[in-house]
């Protein structure tokens, strides 16, 4: 009976080489992740955080029903905001592009709800200080609030990171080019024939993430403690 071994008895390159020279469509696709993956990161952290300032300080009689409103959608199931987002994208003719997955991950629902739960534990006296010696809210966000949320922001890039790098419904839906798919549908249709190849591969999908996640590790678990604290 064979054994599965952590080192193998012949340790090869040739997956590796096979797979970033003889397969260039590998490499396109990387590219096409990230060019999908990153203005999602950094506009959902952009976004979240004007909405979520405008939540915390905003008079607006209605902002809670407006908020309860937000936590309904980020519960939905994605298979349920993907008809909605599919006829919007079509009535916007985007349907076949980028934007049609960008757009709705900048606009998502669950960078506000996470950035709003940070902003309310910095204490209120902060503010009026900062009012009293005439800051205006734009002064408050860029000065005051965004210093201190530094881990909270790092935290939620993180995880959409992760999450739209690991995209494959929302790309089979709206990309019909393959050549223009993200590097996650290709893995997941790979054969199942060539086990060292689907390793190498899979190994180099793996590698950015994970290069994203320890560089941002220690804000990552700074956020995670201070989301604990309360008002």
């Amino acid at each position: 009976m064979n054994r599965l071994k952590l080192i193998p008895n012949k340790v090869t390159i040739r997956q590796y080489s096979g797979l970033l020279i003889d397969t260039p469509i590998y490499l396109k696709l990387f590219w096409n992740s990230v060019k999908l993956t990153l203005p999602v990161a950094v506009g959902q952290v952009v976004v979240s955080s004007l909405a979520a300032f405008a939540f915390v300080r905003s008079k607006w009689r209605f902002k809670e029903v407006l908020f309860a409103i937000y936590i309904i959608i980020m519960l939905m199931p994605q298979q349920v905001t993907l008809v909605p987002n599919f006829i919007t994208a079509r009535i916007l003719h985007i349907e076949n592009s980028y934007l049609a997955i960008i757009l709705p991950g900048i606009f998502s629902p669950f960078g506000v709800f996470i950035l709003r739960q940070f902003m309310k534990t910095i204490p209120s006296s902060y503010f009026e200080a900062a009012g009293i010696d005439g800051a205006n809210n734009w002064d408050l966000l860029v000065r005051i609030v965004l210093p201190m949320l530094k881990p909270a922001l790092m935290s939620l890039f993180i995880l959409i990171f992760i999450e739209y790098w690991n995209v494959v419904d929302q790309a089979i839906v709206f990309i019909n080019e393959v050549f223009r798919q993200p590097l996650s549908v290709f893995l997941a249709d790979m054969p199942g024939s060539n086990a060292g190849f689907i390793f190498a591969a899979s190994a180099f999908y793996m590698l950015t993430p994970l290069l994203v996640y320890m560089n941002g590790f220690d804000y990552l678990v700074q956020g995670i403690q201070n989301s604990g604290l309360k008002e």
